[in-house]
């Protein structure tokens, strides 16, 4: 293998990953266009290192799948009465297939596996929508909720969210907490819900603006409609 070949593998493989990527980032999905693109660059370089210094390549190929299931196991959470990341899973799955691919010099189907990805994330998206709407299933809307409280408080807001959060039907998409320049703790979670509660978004924003040492409670959709 040649020093050109050998860059054209890694260099596709991370370009490869970042156009899977890019559907899971734009909707805000745990494992998003850093992870594709490393696990497609992962895999590639693994296989090209098995072809290269292992007498057996196929039990390496072998490992490689199986830290996959690892690395997906780790972005699906259970959330009370909902799974969530499972197709995130399943797409670092394929990520790594197509890098695989190209470890082995198998440019065509690379290339075939990343268009029927591509076509999958975006038109099967759509139809499973359809499929819900057709079928009476309530949409989930998400939210996102900001909240800015003193030392003080930071635990009363926490005890408040957590309630909420155990709630049937609530998914949490990320949570984040961090000081900010006031010297305050910054809290922001991104959250699904389905349609017909979003009046309780109001109740939890008012909830948490009325407590003692909140300077600050916002919240708003993030988007329309949200599908795993």
């Amino acid at each position: 293998m040649t020093e050109l070949e050998l860059s054209a593998r890694l260099l596709l493989s991370i370009f490869f990953g970042t156009l899977v990527g890019i559907e899971r980032q734009w909707h805000h999905k745990t494992a998003g266009l850093k992870t594709n693109s490393l696990v497609a660059l992962g895999a590639t370089a693994i296989t090209i290192i098995a072809q290269l210094g292992f007498a057996n390549p196929s039990q390496v190929a072998a490992g490689v799948v199986t830290g996959i299931g690892f690395i997906g196991a780790g972005v699906i959470i259970r959330h009370g009465g909902s799974v969530q990341g499972v197709n995130s899973a399943a797409t670092l799955w394929i990520t790594a297939s197509i890098g695989m691919a190209l470890g082995i010099g198998q440019y065509r189907m690379a290339c075939l596996l990343l268009v029927i990805v591509q076509v999958s994330q975006f038109l099967l998206r759509r139809l499973a929508m359809r499929i819900d709407n057709r079928s009476g299933l309530i949409a989930t809307v998400t939210w996102r909720i900001s909240v800015e409280a003193g030392a003080a408080a930071i635990d009363q807001v926490r005890a408040q969210w957590n309630e909420f959060a155990t709630q049937s039907g609530v998914e949490v998409i990320s949570y984040h907490e961090a000081n900010n320049e006031a010297g305050e703790r910054s809290l922001e979670v991104l959250f699904g819900l389905p349609t017909d509660r979003s009046q309780q978004i109001t109740l939890l924003g008012q909830t948490l603006a009325a407590l003692s040492g909140v300077s600050k409670a916002e919240w708003s959709r993030a988007d329309s409609e949200r599908e795993e």
